[in-house]
């Protein structure tokens, strides 16, 4: 008869607490050059050492992909991960490592795994598990962040019918993490694609990945919680944050962090050209540093085809020839002036948005709007300097103009613009 999450609990606590000191773990230990840390997906069968060398360069400090177990239905190509890993090293890069699948997750069946995956008369659960642990505990020097499954709530990556046994594999992750006694750092789960205990227009998160999550949260396996917060209007993430850290201190999951460890925007045509791209991956990256939100993995690096009517092949901020887009130049301009900065306020009247970051002895001032254009005050003393930085449909640098009152007055629009001002 299977172990229930309620009685591994007190097992896992135990496991856990005897491990040694205790020391920091989660997402709030991660430092960052910048007011958030951006990753960006990647595919590992076709990245190269020059990609990754350029993503480094471009601001980024992170590459998320998957690692799937030795299945040969999900994994056929069978491949090196270990050497992917090393090349991000390598390139000074840290990885977020998603460990699943494909539909099945941990459900395929016997046989169906390669020499040396693990044996065919385990439970399905036994074996994901076993591959995940072990993975981790090799790996676990050189990646930053792991992330255990990727959208169970999404039938594409989770079968419905194996839903409610998703706790029971779940538990058999962090069983094994415990009797092995293995504590990474970070480690987040699940990668919800919806909102998880709050529900809203996207659908409801079946309660079985819910209850799954807060028992590996509270046993000490999960730091984390990742969500994927794709949206039409960015800004709307603001409250949704807020209601999910409401919902997990509920649970008594204080220091649970949250980690958006996908989101993005297609350029496809007839919907979004890529100036629309631009702006709103742009307004995403400024959201998140108005949440406080400490990693942003951006969804992603290339696209995977060439039909301009596609959404799933328009994804990248680079085309899949290697051309850089809009939404590439605006962020990683962005990306420049923000370095070693930190957010100082934030606040949205009229659907106009105002992010305030401190460099130093200079105030950041970013406006925008989520459409119409719109008179946005920005204060500064008498006397100040004032620079004025355009981004779209390419960085330029200019004056703030005349003052007006007691600082500048900006027509903002919705692609941000930004005010330097110091003095």
């Amino acid at each position: 008869m299977k172990k229930t999450i309620t009685s591994l609990l007190g097992a896992l606590l135990f496991a856990a607490a005897s491990i040694g000191p205790a020391h920091a773990r989660g997402i709030g230990t991660l430092s960052s050059e910048y007011p958030v840390s951006l990753s960006v997906q990647i595919d590992p069968a076709t990245i190269t050492d020059e990609d990754l060398h350029e993503i480094r360069a471009a601001g980024f400090e992170f590459v998320r992909f998957g690692v799937r177990p030795p299945i040969k239905s999900v994994n056929p190509a069978m491949t090196d991960y270990p050497k992917l890993i090393q090349r991000v090293r390598k390139a000074k890069l840290n990885a977020i490592v998603t460990l699943f699948g494909g539909k099945e997750i941990w459900g395929h069946e016997p046989g169906d795994m390669r020499s040396g995956g693990g044996s065919d008369t385990a439970s399905k659960e036994s074996r994901f598990a076993d591959f995940a642990a072990g993975f981790i505990k090799v790996h676990s020097a050189d990646v930053a962040v792991w992330e255990v499954w990727n959208e169970p709530d999404n039938k594409t990556f989770l079968q419905p019918a194996l839903v409610p046994d998703f706790g029971a594999a779940s538990s058999a992750l962090c069983e094994k993490l415990a009797q092995q006694q293995i504590r990474p750092d970070i480690i987040v789960g699940f990668g919800f694609a919806k909102l998880p205990f709050v529900g809203g227009s996207a659908g409801k998160v079946p309660s079985e990945l819910e209850d799954a999550f807060v028992s590996a949260a509270r046993s000490d396996c999960l730091t984390d919680i990742s969500i994927h917060p794709y949206r039409s209007v960015p800004e709307t993430a603001l409250a949704d944050y807020q209601k999910l850290r409401a919902q997990l201190d509920r649970r008594q999951l204080n220091k649970t962090g949250i980690v958006a460890s996908e989101w993005g925007y297609a350029s496809y045509m007839p919907v979004r050209n890529q100036g629309a791209q631009a702006s709103l991956i742009f307004r995403e990256y400024l959201i998140n540093a108005a949440a406080g939100i400490k990693l942003l993995n951006l969804y992603s690096w290339r696209d995977r085809g060439q039909s301009y009517f596609s959404k799933e092949d328009n994804f990248g901020i680079k085309s899949k020839a290697g051309e850089k887009k809009e939404a590439y130049s605006a962020l990683t301009e962005f990306l420049k002036i923000a370095r070693h900065s930190q957010k100082v306020s934030y606040d949205d009247a009229r659907s106009a948005s105002r992010l305030v970051l401190r460099r130093g002895e200079s105030m950041l001032h970013v406006v925008w709007t989520q459409g119409a254009e719109q008179s946005v005050s920005v204060p500064a003393g008498v006397g100040a300097k004032c620079t004025r930085v355009d981004f779209f449909p390419q960085m330029r640098e200019g004056s703030c103009g005349s003052r007006s009152g007691e600082g500048f007055t900006v027509k903002a629009t919705s692609s941000p613009v930004l005010l330097s001002i110091s003095g």
